[in-house]
């Protein structure tokens, strides 16, 4: 694993992470990630191995201990107005992304172990713990590597 040193204490402010599954056959990498705003947490380029890069992803990921899932804060517009995160899984075996009906400012990601994923949302507000049993507490999002690269324009309006 290769990672920045982040303020703050909290690893939504990292400048870069990478980090292999537990059993080394991915890899998964923010090689430069930017704040979203002045003093916010950070947000870059996932590059994820065997897959095409996927934009506005926080640097704060964590890979499942079976090494089928990487669980990854994304951020997107809600109503074309607010940016918020949402946690999306990418599934490595089967090539598909699910997303979390728990939406926030801030997810950070702490441990995804025996099928349970477990967050922190909004670590430097309010900071309430959440779980969530992978992969029953995720509908379907969309297929990983199927789809068209969209356009920032058909970002912004398909992520609201």
């Amino acid at each position: 694993m290769t990672t920045a040193e982040w303020p703050y204490d909290l690893p939504i402010w990292r400048r870069l992470h990478k980090a292999d599954s537990p059993d080394g056959t991915h890899t998964a990498e923010i090689a430069l990630a930017t704040e979203v705003s002045m003093g916010n947490p950070t947000s870059g380029e996932l590059v994820l191995t065997d897959l095409p890069s996927l934009p506005r992803y926080s640097p704060s990921f964590i890979w499942s201990d079976d090494s089928r899932y990487l669980a990854v804060p994304q951020f997107f517009e809600r109503f074309g107005l607010f940016r918020r995160q949402r946690i999306l899984l990418l599934d490595t075996r089967d090539h598909k992304i699910t997303k979390s009906r728990e939406i926030a400012y801030y997810f950070q990601p702490e441990s995804f172990s025996s099928g349970v994923l477990q967050a922190v949302k909004e670590p430097f507000r309010t900071a309430e713990r959440i779980r969530w049993q992978v992969p029953d507490d995720f509908p379907p999002f969309e297929q990983l590597g199927e789809t068209p690269k969209p356009t920032q324009n058909q970002r912004m309006e398909s992520n609201g």
